[in-house]
């Protein structure tokens, strides 16, 4: 047989060495000696690679006059080798699936410190192109990004992007200023629920900004399942917050 059969042995998952199993087809039945000298595989190897072969069905072993005599298998089991490894692939998949479903849902965290980072953050919510949830307008905004925040507003309205705000009490005066169209939804919470942090939850991210030292900094979340749980919370505060 040629290199293009053993080849395709290979392939089919037999090892090098298994190219014994063709000299064994050629002798029809034969003692280890024999395919020895026909495969040209190394004594001390053969009888560890007829072993394999066995336990793999592709021969038989008989004894004739106190020797033992190997004989080949019908190459039909080596179609029957390939569906058992198709059905152990197939029992083991569904994990493979959920492992691989897992590592694509995992998380991915990013801390960006200062005006700049913080409003790379903002940005970030830009490219979801969905609307945004924030919750807790606590004026960190004014605080600390000033100018920034203002120029990201100009282009949050241009591209669309609604805002839907649950902010404290305490700030509904300022909030409501007459103008044109921001595209913001504005509902109000108690102020004794008041913290000095905020969320913003938009697509997949989680934007939480908290003041730290006499900075800003922004951790922002990104995991479908976190904003959908986020989103969640969200909705059920908006039921009861005050318009």
């Amino acid at each position: 047989m040629n290199i293009q059969t053993e080849e395709a042995l290979i392939q089919g998952g037999l090892t090098k060495n298994e190219r014994v199993y063709l000299a064994l087809l050629k002798l029809g039945s034969a003692t280890a000696v024999e395919i020895t000298k026909k495969s040209k595989v190394h004594r001390v190897n053969v009888y560890d690679v007829l072993e394999r072969l066995r336990e793999k069905g592709l021969i038989s072993t008989i004894f004739e006059s106190n020797k033992r005599i190997y004989e080949s298998a019908n190459p039909d089991q080596l179609i029957q080798l390939i569906k058992e490894k198709e059905e152990l692939l197939a029992d083991v998949l569904p994990t493979l699936k959920q492992e691989f479903a897992l590592k694509k849902e995992k998380q991915q965290v990013y801390h960006f410190f200062g005006p700049e980072g913080v409003m790379r953050a903002y940005y970030m919510m830009l490219e979801q192109n969905a609307t945004i949830y924030g919750l807790g307008g606590s004026g960190l905004n004014r605080k600390y990004l000033m100018h920034r925040h203002h120029m990201w507003n100009k282009e949050r309205i241009n591209k669309k992007i609604s805002v839907v705000g649950l902010y404290y009490e305490s700030s509904k005066i300022m909030k409501e200023k007459p103008g044109k169209n921001t595209l913001i939804k504005r509902k109000y919470l108690p102020d004794k629920f008041k913290t000095i942090g905020m969320i913003d939850i938009c697509g997949d991210l989680v934007v939480n900004l908290l003041p730290i030292e006499d900075n800003i900094m922004a951790i922002v979340i990104e995991n479908k399942i976190l904003a959908d749980t986020y989103k969640k919370f969200f909705e059920f505060m908006w039921q009861f917050a005050k318009s």
